[in-house]
C-alpha cells in the first residue's frame, strides 16, 4: 500500500510541474506582451519598457518561469500591479474561504448522492425511482448562480433564515459562519449531487446483476439489504473516481458562487484580476487551483487503495 501511494504522490509532483510549465506557456502565448495587456492600448512606449523592466519580462521565457516557479515554493509572488497586494499573502487569506466551499459541497454532495442512487438503484422498475431520475434531471439544468439567486429570494429576503452573502472564518465565529455558508454550499451540491447521483444509480445498477448479489439474496436478504451490505462499497469506488473528475466542474463553479455570495475567495479575486488584467496575479491563481485538482486526484488514489484490496495487493506493500 505504501508504495501505491509514494507511487501517486510522485505522479502529482510530475503533474504539478507540468502543470506550472503550461500555466506559464498559456498565459504568455495567448494574449500578446504581458505589459501590453496590463497597461492596454493607449500605453506609450516608454511605459510599457518600464513595466517590462519592472517585472522582468526583457529576459528570457525560461528566466522568467523559473523565477516564478522559485517564488511559488519560497512564497514570494510579487505585488499586484494595479492593487498593490502581496500576491502570495492575498492568495493564502482568500484560500481558505474557497477551500472550504468545495469541500464542503463534496462531502454534502457524495453521501446524498450515495444514498438517492442506492435508493434510486433499488427500486429503479417502481415509481419512487423514477422520481429520484426527474429530481436529477431537474438538478443538472439548474445553473449554479440561478441557484444561488433563487436560494438568496426565499431563505435570504423572503424567509430571512439566513445572511444574503459575507463571510465568516469559523475560527472567529462557528455560528454565523455556517450560517453565512449553508447557502453557498446549497447552491454549489445542487448540480453535482444530480449528477453523482445518476453515476451511483448506474453502478448499483451493475452491481445488483453480479453474482455475489443473487447469491446473498438466495441466502435470504433482501434486495434492498443485500445492496446496503454488498453493493454500496463497490459503487463507492466509482462514486470516488467521479467525484473527482467533476472537482474540476466543482472549482470553476465557485468563481460564481462566490460572486453571487459576495465571498473573498480564490474565485472572486481570480474574476477580479481578469476584468483588471492582473496578468501575473491570474498565472499564480490558475496554478493554485490546477494544484487543488492535482491533490484531489492524490486523494482519489489513496481512496482506491483503502476500498479496493486487489489496489493494495498489486503495490506489494503491508495492508493497513
Amino acid at each position: 500500500m505504501t508504495r501505491v501511494i509514494l507511487r501517486s504522490f510522485a505522479s502529482l509532483l510530475l503533474a504539478a510541474w507540468v502543470g506550472s510549465l503550461i500555466v506559464f506557456t498559456l498565459l504568455r502565448s495567448i494574449g500578446g506582451d504581458v505589459a501590453y495587456i496590463i497597461l492596454g492600448h493607449n500605453a506609450t512606449k516608454g511605459a510599457l519598457e518600464a513595466l517590462q523592466q519592472e517585472l522582468g519580462l526583457n529576459a528570457p521565457w525560461y528566466v522568467q518561469y523559473f523565477k516564478w516557479l522559485g517564488g511559488v515554493l519560497t512564497g514570494n509572488l510579487g505585488v499586484s500591479y494595479a492593487a498593490h497586494f502581496n500576491i502570495f499573502q492575498e492568495i493564502v487569506r482568500r484560500l481558505a474561504p474557497t477551500a472550504i466551499l468545495s469541500f464542503g459541497s463534496l462531502l454534502l454532495s457524495i453521501p446524498i448522492a450515495l444514498a438517492a442512487g442506492t435508493y434510486s438503484a433499488v427500486y429503479a422498475k417502481k415509481v419512487r425511482g423514477g422520481l429520484v431520475d426527474v429530481a436529477t434531471q431537474v438538478g443538472m439544468a439548474i445553473p449554479a448562480f440561478w441557484a444561488g439567486l433563487i436560494l438568496v429570494l426565499i431563505f435570504g429576503i423572503r424567509l430571512k433564515w439566513f445572511p444574503t452573502g459575507g463571510y465568516t472564518a469559523p475560527l472567529q465565529d462557528l455560528g454565523r459562519s455556517l450560517k453565512q455558508l449553508a447557502l453557498p454550499i446549497l447552491a454549489l451540491s445542487l448540480g453535482n449531487v444530480s449528477i453523482l447521483t445518476r453515476y451511483v444509480r448506474s453502478a448499483m445498477i451493475d452491481v445488483m446483476n453480479e453474482d455475489f448479489i443473487r447469491t446473498a439474496m438466495a441466502k435470504g436478504r433482501t434486495r434492498r439489504s443485500a445492496a446496503l451490505v454488498h453493493g454500496v462499497r463497490n459503487a463507492s469506488i466509482s462514486l470516488v473516481t467521479v467525484g473527482v473528475i467533476h472537482f474540476g466542474h466543482l472549482m470553476a463553479g465557485t468563481v460564481v458562487v462566490e460572486n453571487v455570495f459576495v465571498i473573498p475567495g480564490i474565485g472572486r479575486l481570480l474574476l477580479t484580476s481578469v476584468l483588471g488584467r492582473e496578468v501575473v496575479v491570474v498565472q499564480s491563481l490558475t496554478l493554485v487551483l490546477v494544484l487543488m485538482v492535482l491533490i484531489m486526484n492524490f486523494l482519489m488514489d489513496v481512496a482506491y487503495v483503502l476500498l479496493d484490496p486487489r489496489i493494495r495487493d498489486k503495490g506489494g506493500g503491508a495492508i493497513a
